[in-house]
């Protein structure tokens, strides 16, 4: 820890004589108007010094420790949502779906009933006496028996 402190200083004394030495010459050799160039030696400097430090510190070692860690946890997350974002995406589907609205009588994975309430993860269907709470996906999933519909056209003889 003493090495880190000393090098950390002995650093940062050695950046100030340079910033001092390099915007001497440059005001000497350029003036005042120059102003960008030494903004750009400057800045140089300044990455360099902090790429320094960050070595001396090992800041390069945490940061992938970090990132590897959120990468994992990302991953996971990612995965435990998967059913979450499948009832959204069938509830949107369902939203959009004109033969499923609230009223209609559905079957469902063999339950049978009038739907009630539509959301964006699930579906509120009256059963015998009952409601039914089904996750959208199964919308998407299994096979929907739609008792409710009409014929959309009618034959008409003249």
């Amino acid at each position: 820890m003493d090495v880190r402190i000393f090098d950390t200083v002995y650093a940062l004394i050695a950046f100030f004589i340079v910033f001092l030495l390099i915007r001497f010459f440059l005001r000497r050799k350029f003036g005042i108007q120059h102003r960008k160039v030494l903004y750009l030696v400057m800045a140089f400097a300044a990455f360099t010094l902090g790429g320094y430090l960050a070595a001396v510190w090992k800041i390069f070692e945490l940061l992938v420790g970090a990132l590897a860690t959120a990468g994992v946890l990302g991953v996971v997350l990612g995965f435990s949502l998967i059913p979450w974002i499948s009832d959204i995406f069938a509830g949107i589907a369902l939203f959009l779906d004109p033969n499923i609205n609230v009223g209609a009588e559905v079957e469902v994975g063999g339950k049978r009933g009038r739907v009630v309430e539509i959301q964006l993860t699930r579906t509120k269907v009256s059963g015998d006496e009952c409601i039914i709470i089904i996750p959208n996906r199964k919308f998407r999933d299994e096979i929907v028996v739609i008792y409710s519909t009409k014929p959309s056209r009618k034959d008409i003889s003249f």
